[in-house]
């Protein structure tokens, strides 16, 4: 068995982790940043199942695609294995008390208050709250001409997304969506990223409008939050009134800080996941006629949504916004495989890379929605929303409001492609997203 030593990314360090493709350092980190899926692949190709890349400036990330070793990584000791770290890229929009970022009981206790506000029966039951928003921000897209969605579901996303956290109607929350909308253009950038960025001339400005509009933004959040808490007899409808109520593992009630955090926390991976999906179908669709040919013959036909829920299904595995799990920072020696693992690695689930395994996926660059028809998505190979501590809450919300929105558009329109082929993905903050914005063109049925 080996024994990985990490003191430091050295000569020696590499020859003790699992293999990595020889390129420098600042190769590998232009391969991930600017062509993320075909390095992935291309990594693969060269190394196998277990490869490791060494970023600019960061720990080596080791990424496992076989499912035993992913199943591994997710269900390994959390004092072993740390996932907060992972989204440390993300800390100044969702800040530091963010249940996203704690530990072990700290963790836990954030995500149980945040639970049942997006569990399945309460998704269900208020399964119209998206419609309304829906109609309205769709039918103000323009026809005939090419059209970048990723803007407008952007917005339209985050409408959504408010008024499940506030149960407020939109004139209450249109100052704090029209703030949103400019703090979080933010992740169009490196400046999360990178932070060294955010020293540099030309880069200096920008990272301090977005601590002003972060700043305006979280007034907003603590007056509602403080409006909320100043009345008697609410029921907890929504999230913010959970978050009220919940307790801290000592007993004491949560700060106006770590109600905005797991507020925050909500609002972005609530938005930005949903918008790049969504972006990506539209892509997908436009550029497989036959696909939305089928779609459209369901939804006009009334008659039920076996093929809709295969085609979001087929989605998150071809585009994934994101192509790895949470990476977990190695803190206490962890055994996977015939590899024991010590700090400062991270391991990273590539189900990127699991998705388009030609043994477990056919024809795994295709885009073919009756995959899902034809057998149910398999728990173990099946990862699109993570697993373990850290599998996504809002799963559950996130497909209705796809749903939802691509039912909104097929049955008024037909998505045609605004270019020769699908864009290539872009990083946008810890996801990726088409790197034109989701270009196509909108044209009404007859």
């Amino acid at each position: 068995m080996k024994i990985i030593n990490s003191c430091s990314l050295s000569a020696r360090l590499r020859g003790e982790l699992p293999p990595s493709v020889p390129l420098p350092a600042t190769l590998q980190t232009v391969g991930g940043r600017w062509f993320p899926f075909a390095y992935l692949e291309y990594c693969q190709a060269r190394r196998g199942d277990r490869f490791t890349v060494y970023p600019i400036d960061m720990p080596p990330f080791v990424f496992l695609s076989d499912p035993k070793d992913i199943q591994a990584v997710l269900t390994a000791d959390p004092a072993e294995l740390h996932p907060g770290a992972g989204a440390a890229t993300i800390a100044p929009l969702i800040g530091e008390r963010s249940f996203m970022l704690l530990e072990e009981e700290e963790h836990i206790c954030g995500r149980r208050a945040i639970t049942p506000a997006f569990h399945r029966r309460m998704v269900e039951g208020q399964a119209a709250i998206p419609g309304d928003v829906v109609e309205r921000e769709v039918a103000s897209w323009p026809l005939d001409c090419a059209l970048a969605l990723h803007p407008r579901v952007r917005s339209l996303t985050l409408r959504v997304i408010l008024r499940r956290i506030f149960s407020d109607q939109d004139r209450a929350l249109e100052p704090l969506h029209a703030q949103l909308m400019d703090m979080l253009s933010v992740t169009a950038s490196f400046l999360l990223q990178e932070p060294k960025l955010r020293h540099l001339p030309g880069w200096r400005g920008k990272w301090r409008r977005f601590v002003k509009q972060r700043a305006a933004a979280d007034e907003l959040i603590y007056a509602l939050v403080r409006e909320r808490r100043a009345q008697e007899g609410g029921q907890t409808a929504d999230l913010l009134d959970m978050l009220l109520l919940a307790e801290n593992p000592d007993g004491s009630a949560m700060s106006e800080r770590q109600i905005r955090d797991n507020l925050m926390s909500m609002i972005l991976a609530g938005h930005e996941t949903t918008t790049g999906e969504l972006s990506w179908a539209f892509q997908l669709l436009a550029h497989n006629p036959h696909v939305q040919d089928r779609l459209i013959e369901e939804i006009d036909g009334g008659c039920g949504e076996e093929y809709l829920t295969a085609t979001v299904n087929e989605t998150l595995r071809r585009k994934p916004v994101f192509p790895f799990t949470i990476p977990r920072k190695v803190v206490k020696p962890t055994e996977i495989g015939d590899w024991t693992y010590r700090p400062p690695a991270q391991l990273a689930g590539c189900t990127y890379l699991m998705h388009h395994n030609p043994e477990l996926y056919p024809d795994p660059h295709s885009f073919r929605p009756e995959r899902f028809i034809e057998e149910a998505p398999r728990p173990r190979t099946w990862l699109p929303w993570g697993g373990g501590r850290k599998h996504c809450l809002g799963r559950h919300f996130a497909l209705l409001e796809v749903r939802t929105i691509l039912r909104e558009v097929l049955s008024k329109r037909r998505v045609l492609p605004a270019a020769d082929r699908i864009e290539r993905p872009q990083w946008r903050s810890a996801i990726l997203v088409p790197h034109a914005g989701g270009r196509v063109i909108l044209r009404a049925r007859r």
